[in-house]
């Protein structure tokens, strides 16, 4: 029998730098930092509503900016090496804290600013009775936006395109019962311009929302509708 559970969060954060280049065409350089930049504190504001329900929160990152915002904030920051990929970087955090076998594991990655408390509660709960994955499915490229393991370890990270049925596949062949979070707001990326605007529809209290709605990315969408109606394989392709 399990007992209580203890769970560890973790925020894997790449480059302020490198974030985003697939929003050129509506943000410069400096906004898409910017931007990155304030996606990850959404995401350590709605974590630090969260206390009562994870064990302790760590960031994970290479960034200088990112790791003194989560200090600041009172986290763990784990350094990373840059440029070896999100699923690297998750597994160096878990073997660098070692949680005990029987912790969950929840990770929350730095660009789902839209991530509400309630929507850590609910997967906190998911994973707290038995062993379970939790997880929550990127509508655009079927990547996972959030996801809680229990016991950790039983499913390895596989962040990135399509990971959400990989993701479930792994704990199906663990024996790991799977709950998709059904969660309408997670399902959205912010990876390319049009996704920026049903970002703005949903009217978060946002840092990120009041960071748009300041330079204007409604209008640059509005004259740049080409680009933002582009298929995402033209995007990809030329990112």
């Amino acid at each position: 029998m399990m007992g209580p559970l203890r769970i560890w969060t973790v925020v894997p954060v790449k480059r302020f730098s490198a974030a985003k280049f697939r929003l050129a065409p509506i943000l410069n350089a400096g906004e898409r930092a910017e931007l990155a930049r304030t996606m990850f504190e959404d995401v350590l504001d709605t974590l630090k509503q969260c206390e009562d329900l994870v064990s302790e929160m760590i960031v994970v990152t290479s960034d200088s900016d990112a790791a003194a915002l989560a200090r600041c904030r009172g986290l763990t920051v784990v350094p990373d090496e840059p440029e070896c990929g999100i699923n690297v970087a998750i597994a160096h955090a878990i073997d660098t804290i070692r949680p005990s076998a029987d912790s969950g594991l929840m990770v929350i990655p730095s660009d789902i600013p839209q991530v509400s408390p309630a929507a850590v509660a609910r997967a906190a709960a998911a994973i707290e009775k038995s062993p379970s994955l939790a997880i929550a499915e990127a509508t655009d490229d079927g990547g996972t936006n959030l996801f809680a393991l229990r016991p950790i370890g039983a499913v390895p990270p596989l962040f990135g395109r399509h990971s959400f049925a990989l993701h479930r596949s792994a704990a199906l062949r663990a024996g790991i019962p799977v709950r998709v979070l059904r969660i309408p707001e997670l399902s959205l990326d912010i990876d390319r311009p049009e996704n920026l605007k049903a970002f703005l529809a949903l009217g978060s209290r946002t840092r990120t929302h009041e960071f748009l709605i300041r330079i204007g990315v409604h209008e640059r969408i509005a004259d740049n509708h080409d680009v933002v109606m582009r298929p995402l394989d033209q995007t990809v392709a030329e990112a």
